[in-house]
């Protein structure tokens, strides 16, 4: 996590008399305000460090300095500070609703920063408060995402997420407030009076988490057997790391505590590169550099204006109508302009905090062969994939087969994963090579499979769910959203009385749509009658040996998809490899996709065909 700073403003605060600005229509109400009133001289007093009225304040207080709006404001800003002090509050105990209430403030941060106090510019006010000042607002709103993106981190840590997933993240972080540092060094005037504990807690927080990306970047390369190169990326970071200590002993001690383990790991990676590996030490500008990934974003004003009122004290939530009002459908905020997605093919939603469209959306990325990466409205499942290395099946000499189009694509590009899905147990599903260094990256990774894969899955992963045809399983992603995915009877590869392998059905979250999944488009028909799918993902070229049906297709697919009533057919090309050695040589194609879409427009004639381009989500909504 982020130190923790509960007053950020230091900053001269101006007074605030809400039974002056508020309309008050009854003893009661007028009560209230004064209470409010009471609450926020408490906090004005504590910023101040003075128990006195100055004579800006009593300018203020008899209406020379502010107006309506500039008191509207204020009173906007206290309730920024009071979200995010109620987020740090309720982290221990839930962390989603701590994200969520930390984007909430830099929501209304951002639009104080945007719409309020920039009409006030013209103000000839030569003691603006500074927390009046579009520039600090700013300040807040990018503080705030900083702090719901490191609570995204500590979920995603918890879930065991990949080292090199968390590595940007952290240096998403990191980034955020290197913004901050430079819009309050660039307005020197304005800042003259801020608290310098208050800039040592942005650049001490920038620097922990600088270490901490280095660290989760070192362990990255590690894994990817670059021993040497993680050797260089550790000392690099402690000697920046050691530069930064925070004078405050309580962020002094956690920044110790950093530095000791990057230590600690930094001495185990060398005694094993100069005891095995032998390799040369990089520095300076030959050590990589991270890429900046932000998945926070502010909510809007009518998020936020809109909100239960469960999180504040009740009496401040029970406030009348202001006399001066604005509208908050009309207030748009942009989102996070520092939101710099890493990942190459999948577009990454904040891995805390629940969508507030009410649709079901699945994003599917095809990554050639059988493997995908489906997003299901924030539920990452990725499918059979193949990441490392080629498809050979161990028999290289006979076959051995490369993708096409995402060579390059590594397991690190991967986003936060919520599950993994094997379909078989055979290589071109169940891929060792693949399988092996993913489940070093993320031992804790839910995954369920077929049964006849678990002599390979055992021994690499820990928290694995069989499931035989019929039965199935919930999986939950850290936004609170929830998958059903059911296992479905597929192809018996081997004798007849062995267990088929699997397909699936993946409900979403809210069950307005069901996805059916099986790569070799065989099917039992009369398990599938009972059911439907809006989206079928089914192969639907024939690859064929001599006397034999390697994957079907063709009608065999258009027979599946009007079983399943589907409104969407998305084809697979998982023939559509570089392949070679004997077997490539004798295996055949049998139709095409175009000749599958003539085949349905007969049988479904409403249905569509949607075909995936490697590495590029398709989105497709409820119909």
């Amino acid at each position: 996590m982020m130190l923790h700073y509960l007053q950020p403003a230091k900053l001269q605060s101006k007074k605030i008399v809400f039974e002056d600005v508020f309309s008050a229509r009854d003893p009661a109400t007028l009560e209230h305000l004064k209470e409010l009133s009471s609450r926020r001289r408490v906090i004005e007093e504590s910023i101040n460090q003075s128990s006195f009225i100055t004579e800006a304040i009593a300018r203020e207080m008899s209406g020379g300095l502010t107006s309506h709006c500039l008191r509207l404001g204020m009173t906007l800003y206290l309730y920024a500070a009071l979200l995010r002090e109620r987020a740090i509050e309720i982290l221990p105990a839930d962390l989603v609703q701590s994200a969520t209430l930390f984007r909430e403030a830099s929501g209304v941060f951002q639009h104080l920063a945007n719409e309020v106090f920039p009409s006030l510019q013209s103000a000839q006010s030569v003691e603006r408060p500074l927390e009046a000042t579009p520039s600090m607002c700013t300040v807040m709103s990018i503080i705030c995402l900083a702090e719901a993106q490191a609570v995204t981190i500590r979920k995603a840590e918890e879930k065991g997420t990949t080292v090199g997933l968390l590595a940007k993240l952290h240096y998403g972080i990191t980034e955020l407030l290197g913004e901050a540092t430079a819009i309050v060094y660039s307005n020197t005037k304005e800042y003259k009076d801020i608290s310098s504990s208050f800039l040592e807690f942005i650049s001490s927080c920038k620097a922990l988490h600088e270490l901490r990306s280095r660290k989760y970047l070192a362990e990255s390369v590690k894994i990817g057997e670059q021993v040497g190169v993680a050797v260089g990326v550790l000392r690099d970071a402690l000697i920046n790391g050691k530069r930064e200590l925070p004078g405050e002993e309580s962020w002094r001690s956690i920044f110790g505590k950093e530095i000791d383990a990057a230590a600690d790991m930094l001495r185990k990676f060398e005694n094993e590169n100069e005891f095995v590996w032998h390799e040369k030490i990089p520095s300076g500008d030959e050590l990589p550099r991270l890429q900046v990934h932000c998945n926070s974003a502010s909510l809007s004003c009518k998020t936020w204006r809109n909100r239960g009122p469960t999180l504040l004290p009740a009496r401040l939530c029970s406030l009348p109508q202001t006399p001066f009002s604005f509208r908050s459908d009309t207030l748009k905020l942009s989102t996070c302009s520092w939101d710099k997605v890493a990942s190459a093919v999948a577009s990454e939603e904040s891995a805390v905090g629940s969508s507030s469209s009410g649709t079901d959306v699945f994003n599917l990325t095809y990554l050639e062969g059988n493997s995908w990466l489906w997003d299901i409205s924030g539920v990452r499942v990725l499918v059979d994939p193949i990441l490392v290395g080629n498809l050979d099946f161990g028999i290289p000499w006979l076959y051995d087969a490369a993708k096409k189009f995402l060579k390059n694509f590594e397991l690190t590009d991967l986003p936060q994963l919520d599950c993994l899905l094997i379909t078989q147990s055979l290589d071109d599903h169940c891929h060792l090579k693949t399988l092996k260094p993913l489940s070093k990256m993320s031992p804790n990774l839910r995954v369920i499979a077929t049964p006849n894969a678990k002599p390979l899955l055992d021994p690499l992963f820990r928290n694995v769910t069989y499931l035989e045809p019929g039965q199935e399983s919930e999986v939950e992603a850290a936004n609170g959203s929830k998958v059903r995915i059911q296992a479905t009877a597929g192809p018996v590869l081997g004798p007849p009385w062995q267990r088929p392998e699997n397909g699936y059905l993946v409900i979403s979250p809210r069950g307005q749509l069901t996805l059916y999944y099986e790569p070799h488009c065989v099917y039992n028909e009369d398990f599938l009658e009972k059911e439907h799918a809006d989206i079928v993902i089914t192969p639907v070229i024939k690859q064929l040996l001599p006397n034999f049906t390697l994957v079907s297709g063709q009608e065999d697919a258009v027979r599946l998809a009007k079983l399943l009533h589907a409104k969407f057919i998305v084809p697979m090309k998982n023939g559509d490899l570089h392949s070679k050695g004997f077997l490539a040589s004798i295996i055949e194609g049998e139709g095409t996709i175009e000749s599958f879409k003539e085949l349905l427009s007969k049988e479904l004639p409403d249905a569509k065909t949607l075909e995936p381009t490697p590495g590029e989500p398709l989105q497709i909504p409820p119909p």
